[in-house]
């Protein structure tokens, strides 16, 4: 194999294996629709590099013209894909701006006044604005995982490359003489640059894709899937790891439990349908009613946990005789209109020094028996002080 030819072919072979990887990852995560994306995009690239080294009968000027559209495609698809996993809308409006442009100026200068020279400008300049356009959508994104941060340097450094490459081959290769064959320095430089930023960029995306993977997977595992908060896996991880985190200072913290009162005769007389309705309403009441950083969990069939930091035990009784008053006036029947009035019983705890979780939950979980005893729908607070070695419960 002469090396024009291994040169022709192995953009497009890299650029295959690519999209390959990203559809076989779409394959096994569907909801990973930004996966697709990539694909499409790297297909595009596949594409684009063989009309470069095969006109495949189109002739000179139609493979130029469809490989650089091909070029522009496989950007546009591929910046969109990189913003829409952050959860943003892409720029398509700047992106379809760069591809318009760019183009345009390549089709002035293929046929309206041919141009080698100002073709190679008009390409570069307007992939390297849509890199641009990619690094600094990324860079305003609100939450930026570390993968992000380095995306947005590999679209900056390529956006320099496709601005200064093209500058440095006019003034320092002498202009572009003879640069249509595949050996001249020009294409291998350019070949073997698009060839790094491609796996580059390539490599950043397919791990931000499998961190996308592994994080939904992780956020499934600690999710109930009919409230929507998390289950008591997730809930005891979170505050667990809140009590274990040293640079967290020694703050007030309370702890809500609460159990839906006659919760199985809910099911037994009216079915599981309408219980599952009560159990979301009531998921929704504690997340309007709960504060910014408050852990809210379902740790049980009926049964939900509120943690709350930085709150001491009377705004914890607040937040619980809160909730159940809203329960008291009727906040579910709206969507249990046959069903009446819900009612919740709630118990209260704060943390006291360095008392552990377990024994915060075990006084919450004493304190909750208590409201339930005492006939429900109603909150029980424990009371302990650190110098005392009994506990005991108010109304």
């Amino acid at each position: 194999m002469n090396q024009g030819l291994f040169i022709a072919l192995l953009n497009p072979a890299v650029s295959l294996a690519l999209a390959v990887s990203f559809f076989v990852l779409w394959f096994v995560q569907r909801w990973l629709r930004h996966a697709l994306l990539l694909c499409a995009g790297y297909l595009c690239c596949m594409g684009a590099f063989a009309l470069q080294g095969f006109e495949f009968g189109m002739g000179f000027a139609a493979s130029r013209l469809l490989s650089n559209f091909l070029f522009f495609a496989a950007m546009f698809l591929i910046a969109s894909a990189a913003v829409s996993r952050t959860g943003q809308r892409p720029p398509y409006g700047a992106l379809a701006i760069c591809t318009a442009v760019g183009m345009a100026a390549f089709i002035w200068f293929l046929v309206g006044l041919p141009d080698f020279e100002k073709r190679v400008f008009a390409v570069n300049f307007g992939l390297g604005a849509m890199c641009v356009v990619l690094a600094v959508t990324l860079y305003r994104a609100p939450k930026r995982m570390m993968i992000d941060r380095a995306i947005v340097w590999v679209a900056a450094l390529g956006a320099l490359d496709f601005f200064i490459r093209p500058v440095l081959s006019a003034l320092f290769a002498g202009g572009y003489p003879l640069m249509a064959g595949m050996t001249t320095p020009y294409w291998l430089v350019t070949n073997l640059s698009a060839l790094i930023l491609m796996l580059v960029i390539a490599l950043m995306l397919f791990s931000a894709v499998a961190l996308d993977a592994i994080y939904q997977l992780r956020t499934e595992s600690h999710t109930d899937a009919l409230s929507g908060l998390l289950n008591r896996r997730g809930f005891h991880e979170r505050t667990a790891a809140f009590f274990a985190n040293p640079r967290v200072p020694r703050v007030p913290v309370g702890l809500v439990l609460a159990d839906l009162d006659h919760f199985k005769a809910v099911n037994d007389r009216h079915g599981h349908a309408v219980g599952d309705v009560v159990i979301t309403a009531f998921a929704g009441l504690l997340r309007q009613a709960g504060a910014d950083k408050a852990i809210i969990g379902r740790t049980g069939g009926e049964e939900f946990a509120v943690f709350m930091p930085q709150c001491d035990l009377g705004a914890a009784r607040l937040f619980a005789e809160g909730v159940r008053a809203a329960l008291s006036s009727g906040a579910l029947e709206q969507v249990t209109p046959r069903l009446g009035p819900v009612t919740c019983s709630f118990g209260v705890a704060a943390r006291i020094g360095d008392e552990s979780l377990d024994a915060l939950f075990k006084r919450a979980d004493d304190a909750l028996m208590q409201a339930k005893r005492a006939g429900r729908d109603r909150v029980r607070v424990t009371h302990l002080r650190p110098d005392a070695a009994e506990w005991r419960t108010g109304a």
